[in-house]
């Protein structure tokens, strides 16, 4: 494991010799890994100023998706995102969510706390897609990496 080096916050991340930067921003970043298993998706803590704000900076996350990834796996990173939930911010987040769940082969969301663990289950559900949730980040990469389909909880 490492720290980022582009992150303000200092997340920890897996370490690996050979990363491909695809997007830096305001509020993503997003790398590659060097045998291109697995996209790492971060959230950075700048809040989103509008819906426009978040819909254009989504925008920019979907224009870095590449058609190799379709056998990939991605983990969204969300434990610095600030916590929100209103109507308006999950309809404008529900086409990029949509977007990377059939870009990938298998999507990973990362959380911090257990209150993001049921938002994630609820939005999965809602919108009928597959994807896991978890606040470990060793699971969170194990399963992007599809080194195991049905983690543990306990």
């Amino acid at each position: 494991m490492g720290f980022c080096p582009s992150c303000p916050w200092g997340a920890i991340i897996p370490s690996d010799p050979v990363k491909t930067t695809l997007l830096a921003s305001t509020h993503w970043l997003m790398e590659e890994d060097g045998d291109g298993r697995v996209v790492w998706l971060a959230r950075q803590p700048e809040p989103f100023a509008s819906i426009a704000e978040l819909t254009s900076a989504n925008a920019a996350v979907l224009r870095s998706i590449a058609s190799r990834h379709r056998s990939a796996g991605i983990v969204v990173d969300m434990r610095q995102a600030s916590a929100r939930n209103d109507a308006a911010f999950e309809k404008a987040m529900h086409g990029m969510r949509a977007q990377i769940t059939s870009s990938f082969a298998r999507t990973a969301v990362l959380v911090g706390t257990q209150a993001g663990l049921l938002q994630v289950s609820r939005l999965t559900r809602q919108d009928g897609a597959t994807s896991f949730a978890t606040t470990s980040e060793a699971e969170a990469l194990h399963f992007a990496r599809g080194e195991w389909t049905e983690p543990s909880r306990g």
